[in-house]
């Protein structure tokens, strides 16, 4: 179960800047970030595709540390610890945000590509 949380551990760090970047360029540049012979009811329909993959992203990320700490606030005294909800509520949210932010980065990726 802890081997979710250990593997994003260092993952978790640059999955976490990717995000911020990508929230930075959508906010900043809208469908700009696109390249310009795309045309703009596609580059309108992955920009409003990446920025559901980033909510969920954002919205997965958290649940993840409020369940954590929660898991940690009720549950984090006792001898002989158990799996509790919190922790699979965590466990889900972690992999839905690994999904989600790297289904966000290709989404990103593939309309920066030119196809000449």
């Amino acid at each position: 179960m802890f081997l979710v949380f250990q593997a994003l551990g260092g993952i978790q760090v640059i999955l976490v800047g990717v995000w911020i970047y990508l929230v930075w360029m959508v906010w900043k540049k809208k469908t700009k970030i696109f390249h310009d012979q795309m045309e703009p009811k596609l580059a309108e329909r992955r920009l409003k595709r990446l920025k559901t993959f980033l909510l969920v992203a954002g919205i997965s990320y958290a649940v993840f540390i409020a369940s954590i700490l929660l898991d940690n606030a009720i549950f984090g005294d006792l001898p002989e610890k158990e799996v509790t909800v919190f922790a699979y509520t965590a466990s889900f949210s972690a992999v839905l945000f690994l999904i989600a932010t790297i289904g966000g980065f290709v989404i990103f990726l593939k309309g920066r590509r030119k196809t000449t």
